[in-house]
């Protein structure tokens, strides 16, 4: 046995784990340990070791059990030495994520909507959104395909929320005050849920080219719901969120349907004006809610 061979064995021997691993995350475990442990060109031999000797097998699967099982905590070869910091702890970095967020005085992006068929077809809705959020204020803008039909403000009223809409179909606004803040509909506060569950993220979905950004992923379960699933992709270089996809979402009374909604095309520095967050409503434009419009119309 020689000293490479040796300092691996004595790497996963000394892994300790009681649960049974998931055997499905087997072969991405043996590349992230090859690289972790071996030099490209020891690579093959490394791996014929692997396979050969019963202790090891086991040490991989347990590595394997702790990924999978207890989150991703730690993966061999990752952290700041080598740039691979997303293989590192989230603890650490995660927390970087979070001050950074906190220094944007308003963040913009793009929302849509995809439905996927029991067959699992997809089909992504004509109708998007441009989101702008600042630190106490939101506004969405919806457009059916190029069509603007709608603008909405949420901005603070007291110790809730005044949510002020314009419809551009029907020629008309509506406004409601509501308790709490907009924070459901804060693409940065999703963003801050997913980071402070990165620790029990369940899969790392690897490295890809988004938005012409070199990107990283990880596939988060959400804790109130068995089919819901949160992924979110970082700027490699930058480490803020380039990509969040909430898949699984339930659609009411079509239960062979899910929705996927993504939002993307994220702007850190958008340069807003004055404005944004000041509701506007164009003249000529009636009071009434959607709902009384279309009932007068139906009578």
């Amino acid at each position: 046995m020689n000293d490479n061979e040796k300092q691996f064995k004595d790497f996963v021997s000394n892994i300790k784990l009681d649960d049974t691993p998931d055997t499905n995350h087997r072969d991405m475990l043996e590349r992230n340990l090859l690289c972790a442990m071996a030099k490209q060109s020891r690579q093959i031999k490394i791996r014929r070791f692997i396979m050969k000797s019963q202790i090891t097998k086991f040490a991989a699967a347990a590595v394997i059990a702790i990924v999978v099982l207890g989150g991703i905590t730690f993966w061999p070869g990752g952290g700041s030495d080598n740039g691979q910091w997303w293989l590192g702890p989230p603890a650490a970095w995660g927390q970087e994520i979070l001050a950074s967020l906190d220094t944007f005085k308003a963040v913009t992006c793009h929302e849509q909507t995809v439905f996927v068929m029991s067959d699992g077809s997809e089909h992504t809705s004509l109708t998007w959104n441009i989101l702008y959020v600042s630190r106490d204020s939101y506004r969405r803008d919806i457009y059916d395909d190029d069509f603007l039909r709608e603008i909405q403000w949420y901005v603070p009223d007291g110790g809730g929320t005044l949510h002020h809409s314009i419809r551009y179909d029907t020629k008309s606004y509506f406004t409601h005050s509501g308790e709490g803040s907009f924070g459901n509909y804060d693409p940065v506060e999703r963003m801050r849920s997913c980071v402070s569950r990165l620790d029990s993220a369940d899969r790392l979905l690897g490295e890809e080219v988004i938005d012409g950004y070199n990107c990283v992923g990880f596939e988060i379960s959400a804790d109130n719901s068995e089919d819901r699933v949160d992924c979110i992709w970082f700027d490699t270089e930058t480490k803020l969120p380039v990509r969040i996809e909430i898949r699984g979402l339930s659609v009411t009374d079509q239960p062979d349907k899910t929705l996927t909604i993504i939002q993307d095309q994220f702007d850190y520095n958008p340069g807003l004006s004055a404005d944004t967050f000041i509701p506007q409503t164009p003249e000529g434009f009636i009071h009434a809610h959607p709902d009384e419009i279309k009932a007068a119309t139906e009578k």
